[in-house]
């Protein structure tokens, strides 16, 4: 009887890991996909097809900031596969690395939330940010 319960135990906290494992990966994932709807916003701006707004071009900048702060808690070791993940093993294999990456791109978002005044120092901010995701995505994001 005690061996049925500890493996019915065991079973139930595997399933749980799983599920929040899963959980953290949709975290993740709704976390990029909000990240990538602001640079559609910042795109729009830069290109002239939408006209400069600064309260929208500050908007960019803060979600970007709330992404960098919470991007180092969304990469326990356990969600590493599954989800239909994105995440290159790079993540796990050179954390200070991703960590660096990260606290650099919210350094510059940081920046660019303090600095855009205008459309030409939104500009400017933008590129940096633009820099940041592609460096990170090329290292640390699976080619699809």
């Amino acid at each position: 009887m005690m061996i049925r319960t500890v493996l019915a135990v065991a079973a139930v906290a595997v399933g749980v890991t799983a599920a929040v494992a899963q959980n953290v990966i949709a975290d993740r994932k709704a976390l990029m996909k909000r990240s990538g709807d602001e640079a559609k916003v910042a795109a729009a701006m830069v290109r002239g097809a939408e006209p400069f707004d600064l309260a929208k071009a500050k908007h960019v900048f803060e979600t970007y900031v709330d992404k960098a702060n919470r991007l180092p808690t969304l990469f326990p070791e356990n969600t590493k596969t599954g989800g239909e993940t994105h995440a290159a093993p790079a993540i796990w294999e050179k954390p200070e690395e991703f960590k660096a990456q990260v606290a650099k791109f919210g350094a510059d978002a940081k920046a660019g939330l303090e600095q855009t005044k205008d459309l030409d120092s939104f500009k400017a901010a933008n590129a940096n940010i633009l820099k940041d995701c592609g460096g990170c995505h090329e290292t640390f994001r699976l080619k699809m």
